[in-house]
C-alpha cells in the first residue's frame, strides 16, 4: 500500500512540474451585459490594448453585432488580428466568414436559447501559441451581476492557442485544461501502482 501512495504523490507532482498546475488563479471580468444592447468588447484589453479579439453576448433583445442577419446569443470577430483562426471539429457555432462565428439564438431541429443543450460551446485554434499573458479565464456578466459566459485561452499539448467560449454556464461547472492533464497523470499513476504491485521487484533489473 505504501508504494502505490508513493507512486500517486509522485504522479501528482510530475503533474505539477509538467503541466504547471497550480491553485486557478484569477479570472478577468470583461464587462458587463445591457439588457437592450448585450456586450461587445476586446477578449485581451486587459493585457494587450488595442488587439481586435472581439467577443460578444447577447442581453435580452435582438443582438446581431457581426452582422449575422438574425438574432444571436454569442459570436466572436477575430479579423483583426492579422492570424488565420479555425472552428474545431468539437464546436458548434455558425461560421459568417472573416474569422467570425456566431450562436444563434435558436438552432433548427434544437429549440429557443438559454437552453444549455441549444447553447453548444465555441472552440478555437489557431497554429501559434498564446503569450503566456493572454492564457485566462475570462467572464462576462448578466446585469444582475451573474456570469452569463466563460471563455478561456490556453495553449494545448502541440502548443497551439485555443479558445473554449462557453455559453451561461458557471465558472464551477467547467474544468480547467490543466486539470484533464492532472486526471490523465493519476490515472496513469494508478495504473502503474497496479503493475509494479504484481510485478516481482526482480524484473526492476532489466
Amino acid at each position: 500500500m505504501g508504494s502505490k501512495v508513493t507512486t500517486l504523490a509522485g504522479a501528482a507532482t510530475a503533474a505539477v512540474l509538467i503541466f504547471g498546475i497550480a491553485p486557478a488563479k484569477a479570472f478577468t471580468t470583461l464587462g458587463t451585459e445591457n439588457n437592450v444592447t448585450g456586450f461587445v468588447g476586446n477578449l485581451l484589453a486587459s493585457s494587450f490594448p488595442g488587439t481586435s479579439y472581439l467577443v460578444a453576448s447577447a442581453g435580452e433583445s435582438y443582438f446581431d453585432p457581426f452582422g449575422a442577419g438574425y438574432d444571436t446569443i454569442d459570436g466572436i470577430n477575430f479579423s483583426g488580428v492579422g492570424l488565420v483562426w479555425y472552428q474545431d471539429f468539437d464546436s458548434g457555432w455558425f461560421y459568417l466568414g472573416n474569422e467570425t462565428w456566431v450562436l444563434p439564438a435558436s438552432i433548427p431541429t434544437c429549440g429557443s436559447e438559454s437552453i444549455t443543450t441549444c447553447e453548444p460551446f465555441g472552440h478555437f485554434i489557431n497554429f501559434s501559441a498564446w503569450d503566456p499573458l493572454a492564457i485566462g479565464t475570462y467572464v462576462i456578466r448578466e446585469a444582475d451581476g451573474s456570469v452569463s459566459d466563460v471563455i478561456k485561452t490556453f495553449n494545448d499539448s502541440n502548443g497551439y492557442a485555443n479558445v473554449l467560449f462557453y455559453s451561461d454556464l458557471s465558472l464551477t461547472s467547467i474544468p480547467e485544461p490543466s486539470t484533464w492533464a492532472m486526471m490523465a497523470v493519476g490515472f496513469a499513476g494508478l495504473g502503474f501502482a497496479g503493475y509494479r504491485a504484481r510485478k516481482p521487484s526482480a524484473a526492476l533489473a532489466v
